[in-house]
């Protein structure tokens, strides 16, 4: 890594510059890609996005490394390979500062405090996210984890960014704790003479090429937004300065708006969405009890069979415009209060067949099901005692009912 070229590496509050273009390449896509002899433009790594902005006068679209350097992807021809000025969204610059320096707080206490490893980390538009390797966080353990973050954050504590030899990284490795799991813990490898480090005074110390505040205090606020397992890794999602500050303000307007639909204070709102919540379910479960009532009277209505063969009865009929799920019920109640096999379908702009049968009979729902429907283009399926399905045209539902009658009396010998 070519330090003196990577100004952001030393200073990351420079917003506005001047540099030599190196060398200048038109790109398969008409773009040009821009090498610069110096540069504040921070290039997408380590899980951080690129910095936006302009380079002579053209937009930034892309910032990446190779082997020649820092490559800035521009939407148009630079005029000349001169000198040329640069000037980064300070803005975005800033917020990304915020986020990579609370992720490191992030990261260093759920060490300390739970003896979990950030094993992966994303700055994404939105929100961040750090995965922890063999660790799952309780709400009490994310609350107690914000809470310490943040006091950290109060205490407005230096945050140093510098480069240095093996010797000296060896030295800051040594005096680590012994845990096996700090940020600063393994051997450089082979032929690397040096290494950029960030720290936390008194708090962190790890490796790191992304650009960081001065101090804690200008991070302003960290929350943790929730927790989900990602292969096998507990993913924290986080939002630090001034997304958490939106973050807070976008819910606060919610919780008002709804706070106004029930005349009530928001502070009030867990309280009377618990209540609804209780209403809910109590309405469910007698909703419950008169759909199985209903059932029962609808099937005593529709239970007098159309046919008979071995003295098992067949209720073949249809409804025009029904609820599929309403006829599974009257279907089921019918066929276990006597020996019969139900066919019912649904004629109208969502046609339908319900096909059941008493439980020990010799038949099988579901391939019956698939005879049938192909008569009228339907599509569905089932069981042995149950089957299903839907679509198709709704004028062949009677030709559909009839197949199956055919086929359950050839099936019974009758």
């Amino acid at each position: 890594m070519n330090v003196k070229e990577r100004c952001y590496l030393r200073d990351a509050y420079v917003f506005d510059f001047t540099a030599k273009v190196r060398e200048s390449i038109r790109m398969e896509d008409g773009k040009f890609g821009v090498y610069l002899d110096k540069t504040y433009f921070y290039p997408v790594s380590g899980g951080q996005p690129e910095d936006s902005g302009t380079l002579g006068g053209r937009r930034v679209v892309a910032v990446t490394e190779d082997e020649k350097g820092v490559l800035h992807t521009i939407d148009g021809e630079l005029d000349g390979m001169g000198e040329i000025e640069g000037h980064i969204d300070a803005h975005r610059r800033l917020d990304h500062m915020q986020q990579h320096t609370g992720q490191h707080l992030l990261s260093r206490v759920f060490l300390e405090m739970f003896k979990a490893r950030t094993v992966g980390f994303h700055l994404g538009e939105r929100y961040s996210t750090i995965d922890l390797d063999g660790y799952f966080p309780s709400d009490v353990e994310i609350d107690a984890v914000e809470s310490r973050v943040n006091g950290l954050v109060r205490d407005d504590l230096p945050v140093a960014s510098r480069i240095i030899g093996a010797e000296e990284y060896e030295r800051i490795r040594s005096r680590r704790p012994g845990d096996g799991a700090d940020a600063v813990r393994s051997r450089l490898p082979g032929g690397v003479e040096s290494i950029r480090i960030v720290e936390i005074e008194g708090v962190e110390c790890s490796t790191c090429c992304g650009t960081h505040c001065k101090r804690t205090g200008e991070i302003g606020l960290v929350k943790i937004l929730g927790v989900e397992k990602v292969k096998g890794k507990a993913r924290v999602e986080f939002v630090c300065g001034g997304r958490a500050v939106s973050d807070y303000g976008g819910k606060h307007r919610v919780l008002r708006s709804l706070a106004l639909q029930f005349s009530t204070d928001w502070r009030g709102l867990e309280q009377v969405v618990g209540k609804l919540v209780e209403e809910n379910r109590a309405l469910g479960k007698e909703k419950e009890e008169l759909t199985r009532e209903l059932a029962h009277f609808r099937a005593v209505e529709f239970s007098e069979p159309t046919g008979n063969v071995g003295g098992i009865d067949i209720v073949k009929r249809v409804f025009e415009g029904e609820d599929a799920g309403a006829l599974r019920r009257v279907a089921f109640e019918i066929r276990d209060s006597k020996s019969s096999v139900v066919l019912f379908g649904i004629t109208g702009p969502s046609p339908g067949l319900v096909f059941a049968c008493t439980p020990g009979l010799p038949l099988e729902m579901g391939e019956l099901l698939k005879l049938s429907a192909g008569v009228m283009g339907a599509r569905g399926g089932g069981g042995k005692d149950f089957a299903q399905g839907g679509g198709g045209d709704g004028g062949k539902v009677q030709e559909a009912l009839d197949k199956a009658e055919t086929s359950v009396k050839e099936l019974l010998g009758g």
